[in-house]
């Protein structure tokens, strides 16, 4: 049984990462608080995709009981 992928791919969170690191600040301090920033913006456009895709497709094993 195969199941189609959810979320973004590997590559759209690479990407994703690489943007918010393009500047990064020589403060070790202040690249603590960039990397648990980039950390969280990552995990909710993730689900925010998987949302998305999960919005837009069925769900055959859920029966209408009403």
């Amino acid at each position: 049984m195969s199941r189609e992928a959810l979320g973004m791919t590997q590559r759209e969170l690479e990407r994703e990462l690489a943007w918010i690191l393009r500047n990064p600040p020589d403060d070790t301090r202040a690249l603590v608080k960039l990397l648990s920033g980039a950390i969280v913006t990552l995990i909710t456009k993730n689900n925010a995709r998987i949302a998305e895709q999960m919005a837009t497709t069925d769900a055959p094993d859920v029966e209408d009981d009403f």
